[in-house]
């Protein structure tokens, strides 16, 4: 009985580790867009003010990813392209 209550504690602790650990590797591997992207996705929010709350929220964080870059400038009817 002992031994299963070990495996059950090791498993348990692996899944808390690895639940704990997931928001981190997002936050630290969070690259910033480049800044001719960053531009376009600015000045199209400007002509868009429907996209001023989702600029708000993107920027908390003082980085624009591609996800939330993709996002806005999809919303606002453009395309986006996965090398800019």
């Amino acid at each position: 009985m002992s031994r299963s209550k070990n495996i059950g504690a090791i498993l348990c602790l692996m899944a808390m580790a690895f639940f704990t650990g997931w928001p981190v590797w997002k936050w630290m591997n969070a690259r910033a867009v480049s800044a001719s992207l960053q531009e376009r996705t600015k000045t199209l929010v400007e002509k868009n003010p429907q996209l001023q709350l989702a600029w708000t929220i993107a920027m908390q964080d003082d980085v624009l990813t591609y996800p939330e870059a993709k996002v806005l400038v999809e919303g606002a009817g453009d395309k986006v392209g996965p090398e800019e």
